[in-house]
């Protein structure tokens, strides 16, 4: 019976990896806060710069460097992508910036260039009104555990990118084509169209 040890554990990780959410963008998260959910690029210094086009709040610095994140600039972070509906100012996952990141790196972009980010943490209460009003946005969506962002790259296909970050296999990813912005987050895997 020991061959088919093997055996079994191919086929539970092959149940894990496609128990993910339908092409809407739901689905059940199979990692505990907390726990590691992504493997970063071993990189020793992270420089991230985010902005908030709609104001040009701007963040251009290492987030993580000497082996741990820099709770400072995390909190700088957090600021930016806050709730803007509610003013409400959640906690981003580090590892969600690790992933622009890394998907940076394999556009063969400078970490000098500037991810505008149109999303990211959620109250309930916003999300709620969203979904309420726009098919796209998931009723449990991972914007709420800090766990997503929606963002572009000035004069970079948002198709592009989206191909690059679903080779990554991270989570979730979506290319929005309206408006050319690119949803990624540290859910399952998965990918879903936009609705009209």
């Amino acid at each position: 019976m020991m061959w088919l040890r093997p055996f079994l554990l191919i086929l539970l990780l092959a149940f894990s990896a496609c128990s993910g959410g339908g092409g809407s963008g739901h689905g059940t998260i199979l990692t505990a806060p907390g726990m590691a959910k992504t493997h970063p690029d071993p990189i020793a210094i992270r420089h991230i710069v985010l902005r908030y086009p709609y104001t040009n709040e701007k963040i251009d610095a290492d987030y993580y460097h000497d082996g741990h994140y820099d709770d400072r600039i995390m909190a700088q972070i957090n600021k930016l992508m806050r709730d803007r509906h509610e003013d409400v100012v959640g906690i981003i996952d580090p590892e969600l910036i690790d992933y622009l990141v890394d998907i940076r790196t394999r556009l063969g972009l400078p970490p000098t260039v500037v991810f505008d980010i149109l999303s990211g943490y959620r109250t309930r209460e916003t999300n709620a009104l969203l979904s309420f009003s726009n098919g796209n946005v998931a009723k449990e969506s991972l914007h709420m555990h800090g766990w997503a962002v929606d963002f572009r790259i000035a004069h970079v296909d948002g198709r592009a990118i989206c191909e690059i970050a679903k080779t990554m296999q991270r989570g979730g990813v979506a290319y929005y084509p309206r408006d050319n912005h690119v949803h990624v987050d540290l859910g399952n895997i998965r990918t879903w169209a936009q609705k009209s």
